[in-house]
């Protein structure tokens, strides 16, 4: 069982959200330090509990945010335009959740390999996209984090 997430692991998780949403990319643990007024070593073992606790995703080995979702740290095939920005979400359901929590409408273009491009949006909290679509979700929730980058 993961270990309880403290206040100041809360307020970290916060400021790497905000950092992500803001530039695109989250905080280093040294960012998140400095913001925090406490040690990197301390920083490091905030961002190890709430990966752990499933709070963000670090990049296997390091302390690298690699999703806090639905934010991807790496250019995925789920571009999301909100605004001036371009983020990156993990899968078609973190695509329609970016504009959902920054509660803005957003231009969402999708790219597998070489099919033709598929764009929906979000304008006014409601999706604009071809009735014909259709999200599939081929492994169960319950296993999602059995290998997270994967699924």
């Amino acid at each position: 069982m993961a270990e309880a997430l403290t206040e100041q692991d809360w307020d970290i998780r916060l400021f790497i959200y905000q950092v992500f949403a803001d530039r695109g990319s989250p905080p280093s643990v040294s960012e998140a330090a400095g913001w925090s007024g406490t040690s990197i070593e301390d920083a490091s073992r905030a961002f190890h509990r709430l990966h752990r606790g499933h709070a963000l995703f670090l990049e296997p080995g390091t302390d690298d945010v690699r999703m806090a979702n639905p934010l991807s740290a790496i250019p995925t095939s789920y571009r999301v335009e909100v605004g001036d920005r371009t983020l990156y979400a993990n899968c078609a359901w973190d695509s329609v959740g970016i504009p959902a929590m920054l509660h803005l409408d957003a231009s969402i273009n999708v790219r597998f390999d070489d099919e033709e491009p598929i764009g929906y949006s979000i304008r006014d909290g409601a999706l604009d996209a071809d009735p014909r679509l259709v999200v599939h979700f081929p492994v169960r929730f319950s296993h999602w984090y059995d290998d997270l980058i994967h699924t």
